[in-house]
């Protein structure tokens, strides 16, 4: 076989086949009714009820319960009470411009492109909002289990998300 690279040269470089190495059609050159039928079997296959979100909502309950995560919340004096309040609140802010953006943008008002129906700087100020949020609470929660906060946040997050991909919107 013959070894050539990306811009024809022998050599180091990445392996490129000679020809076609299969009998599967090439992708590149379907017709219309071939993509048509392709994207109605991927239209069925498309249920978010799969393996990785029930480890994470799974997961997520199970912190939840382990730590006793609501009553450290609303009860434990080390809990940093202020930092928390803040933090949730711009959390709040992040899930607003989300609910808005899917809920009521994609689901109600049938709206797909977000940026040319709303201001584009949505999106980027939601991020920073949650990513700010997640730092604040961490730090509001940090003198309760230390290292283990991140973790315990991050796993939380994760099966909130997961919950949320399955609501119908």
């Amino acid at each position: 076989a013959v070894v050539s690279t990306q811009s024809g040269h022998y050599g180091r470089g990445r392996l490129l086949p000679e020809g076609p190495t299969s009998d599967e059609p090439d992708i590149n050159n379907l017709t219309e009714e071939d993509r048509t039928a392709i994207d109605a079997v991927i239209s069925q296959n498309k249920s978010n009820f799969n393996a990785h979100t029930i480890f994470w909502m799974v997961a997520a309950m199970l912190v939840f319960n382990y730590t006793d995560f609501a009553n450290v919340v609303y009860n434990d004096a080390r809990v940093r009470g202020d930092m928390l309040k803040v933090g949730s609140g711009m959390i709040a802010v992040n899930l607003t411009v989300g609910a808005y953006l899917v809920i009521y943008l994609s689901y109600m008002r049938g709206k797909k492109d977000w940026t040319a129906h709303t201001h584009p700087a949505l999106i980027p100020i939601a991020t920073l909002f949650g990513c700010a949020g997640m730092v604040v609470s961490t730090i509001a929660l940090w003198p309760v289990w230390t290292f283990l906060t991140l973790p315990i946040l991050f796993t939380l997050f994760m099966g909130t998300i997961m919950l949320a991909s399955l609501l119908p919107f």
